[in-house]
């Protein structure tokens, strides 16, 4: 802007001189006709020319022209290294927290592997059914956690993970999980409309990037609605009926939450997006904030024929 506002300043002042310069020459060139009709004594008509256009004009532009090079030249490196200054605290912290995470995650493992064994030992030796909710709940729980540990640790390894290519009857896959959508809220009903096709992925990832949408989508959604999973002309379509997201383009930024009042990371839907630059599938969203969310994944480029 403080180029803009000189180079600005410098093109007037240059037009203005040039303008005042043909001023001059043109009253010259009246003067003189005048001065020769008075020598001669004739009655030749003297007039004074217009100015249409100002002639120089040219020079002023090329040496703005390179003025803005010699500009560019010099700024671009000092801005880069004052821009990796200003985000180096920011890199740090973003360090800190994986390296803070992949610790946490690995303390964890143990006790929770511990816990499950130890459950599941206690489930099959139950017979009152009470017991055996709260100790099916005490799995679920786990599971719960087991699955955040995935999670977190494929977040921090998305960049070097390297694809497991296999082919998966998605239509039988999302068939297998819909009972366990459902178990997630008794408010929210999940709803299939697929038909066969199968696809060439990294299934367990796969899997895992569908169902960080849909639990969302569950999470967002209005009690007593429903999550609309379809599979029409190789793409698949997950609806929700709920808040809607605010700022669609941000979503899949790793850390970023649109409410602090709902639980979470900020990790489900940038382990989504991770998952789909690895697949090369592309995720349109459509939102409505305050009537619900419809994620659009494209399966062209992963489909068996």
């Amino acid at each position: 802007m403080l180029f803009l506002a000189l180079s600005s300043l410098y093109y007037f002042k240059e037009r203005s001189r040039l303008f005042q310069e043909q001023k001059v020459k043109n009253r010259l060139v009246f003067s003189e006709c005048q001065r020769i009709n008075t020598m001669l004594e004739t009655q030749e008509n003297c007039e004074m020319p217009l100015i249409l256009e100002i002639k120089g004009l040219e020079n002023t532009y090329y040496e703005i022209f390179i003025a803005f090079l010699i500009m560019l030249l010099f700024t671009l490196p000092s801005t880069y290294f004052l821009a990796l200054i200003s985000l180096r605290p920011m890199r740090n912290a973003i360090d800190t927290i994986d390296n803070f995470i992949n610790g946490i995650v690995h303390d964890i493992n143990t006790p929770v592997s511990v816990i499950k064994l130890n459950a599941q030992s206690m489930h099959s030796q139950l017979e009152n059914e009470k017991h055996k909710e709260k100790n099916s709940r005490i799995l679920q729980g786990i599971e719960n956690i087991e699955s955040l540990e995935e999670q977190l640790l494929f977040s921090l390894k998305s960049d070097m993970y390297e694809l497991n290519y296999s082919t998966l009857e998605l239509s039988k896959a999302l068939e297998d999980r819909v009972t366990f959508y459902n178990e997630v809220r008794d408010s929210v009903k999940v709803k299939l409309e697929v038909v066969p096709i199968n696809i060439k992925v990294d299934s367990s990832i796969f899997i895992r990037m569908i169902d960080n949408i849909v639990l969302n989508a569950i999470k967002f959604s209005y009690p007593n609605s429903e999550v609309n999973i379809s599979i029409k002309n190789s793409l698949l379509i997950v609806e929700d009926f709920g808040v809607g997201i605010k700022k669609p383009k941000k979503v899949f930024m790793k850390y970023y939450r649109e409410s602090e009042s709902v639980k979470g990371l900020g990790l489900g839907l940038f382990i989504v997006k991770s998952i789909s630059e690895l697949h090369k599938i592309d995720i349109t969203i459509e939102s409505n904030e305050g009537h619900g969310t419809r994620f659009i994944i494209d399966l062209k480029n992963v489909k068996v024929d």
